[in-house]
Order: C-alpha cells, then structure tokens, then sequence
C-alpha cells in the first residue's frame, strides 16, 4: 500500500484523478451494510440506481422471478419495492439467487462520484477486517470514502474508516506527518471502539432510524467483523470478489 487517506465526503473528492486507486466505499446506516449481508444471504447480485424510476426500468431486463427491488427514501422502503433497506430484511430465503435493484441516496451517489477508480470495493462494521486484509497488499493509494449524509459529514462512516485504519495501521505505521483526516478517523475509532452501538445511538442519522422504529438496525450494523466478503462494484453491479 503506497498510500493511505479518508475522505471524509465524496464531493471533497472534486476532480480527483481515480483511475490508480483502491477506493473503499463506506454507508454504515445502511446501504454498505444492508448490500454485505445480502451477498452474505446468497443473492446473486446487486445492482444500485439513484432512482425508484431507474430501479423500476431496470427490472424490466429480468423475469419477476429472478429479480427483488429494494430501497428507501428518508429511511422507509419505497412504495412498491419488495424491500427496503434494512440488512435484517435481506435473509437466504428472501434474497438467495436473486438479483437485487437497489435505489438509496447516500451510498449510490458515492459510487457514481468514484466510478472512474482502479477498482471499488464496499466496507462496513460488518466486513471492516476482510476489507482491511484485502486493501493491504494493494500497491497504489488506497482512499476510504464516508458516503456521509446528504453532502455532510458522518460519524458513524468517519467511524468505520477509523476502524479500516486502526487495523491497516498494522502493516502501515501511523507517522507523525500523517494527515489529519486519518487521525481525526483513528481518533474516532479509539473513542468508540468499545462500543459501536453506542456511537450508532448516538450518531444523527441513528437517533433518526431509531426514531422511525428502526433501533434494531442500528444493533445489527454495530456488529463488527461477522462477514469475510469483500463486495466490488464493477460495471454498475456490486457481486464478491473472486479472490
């Protein structure tokens, strides 16, 4: 790994050239989550849209038999969709062989920012370890993206970020001249690392979720480490990657 930085918001990223970099792509509350454990389930692939029309269009090019629509707007499922986006919905015999068309804001909006990059993989609580094992052998610069929340800074992404530091750390020293948005990650982390469902409580867009009745999301998304996939977004479909 030549290089390692957070970015804290995709439209901090500008112009950026991407093309030599290993992006990680980080949506906690919940669309990194939600697409991890769905892979996890068995479903066959998944495909984000910006739009509940877009998703729509798209399932046109499949049987009904083969293919869910999953999302939400302002937390809730989309009218219409067979899902919304809560990871606890996405179950083996729900998703398993499916191909699933997911519309979400945040999330997808970041990966239409980065996907000019060399290769982007998806990284949450859930997967942050296999995730850091799978960036470390990476010989450019690795860039860990927080979707954040409607053009604003997150604590929990800012969070997961620290996390993929604290354990990429260990084959990439943290130096005195690192730059402030790692430590500021790192340093995050090092608050909360002991208890993710506290920093998932506290959060905006957790009080938010927990709010709608969604508390339970937030206990399944602080779980650390339970997967060892790494999801890789190529040519517009999220599926695990083959090494």
């Amino acid at each position: 790994m030549k290089n390692l930085e957070v970015v804290f918001r995709p439209e901090e990223l500008g112009e950026r050239k991407l093309e030599d970099k290993l992006v990680v792509v980080i949506d906690v509350l919940r669309a990194s989550s939600t697409l991890v454990t769905a892979l996890v389930e068995g479903s066959k692939d998944f495909i984000p849209v910006f739009s509940p029309e877009e998703a729509k269009e798209k399932a046109r090019q499949f049987t009904r038999e083969e293919v869910l629509l999953g999302g939400e707007r302002k937390g809730k499922k989309i009218a219409g969709f067979d899902l919304g986006n809560s990871p606890r919905e996405y179950q083996k015999e729900v998703v398993k062989d499916k191909i699933i068309i997911f519309s979400t804001t945040n999330g997808v909006r970041t990966l239409e920012r980065v996907k000019g990059a060399f290769r982007i993989i998806i990284g949450s609580f859930l997967n942050a370890e296999t995730i850091s094992r799978y960036c470390a052998p990476f010989p450019g610069e690795v860039l860990l993206v927080c979707a954040g929340r409607e053009g604003q800074f997150s604590l929990e992404d800012t969070v997961c970020a620290g996390m993929l530091i604290s354990y990429l750390t260990k084959v990439y020293p943290l130096v005195e001249e690192i730059a402030d948005t790692n430590l500021a990650a790192y340093l995050l982390y090092e608050r909360f690392s002991s208890n993710l469902g506290e920093l998932l409580q506290k959060c905006y867009h957790g009080k938010y979720l927990a709010s709608i009745g969604l508390k339970e999301d937030l206990i399944f998304c602080a779980q650390a480490n339970i997967f060892d996939i790494v999801p890789v977004f190529k040519d517009g479909i999220i599926s695990i990657a083959a090494d």
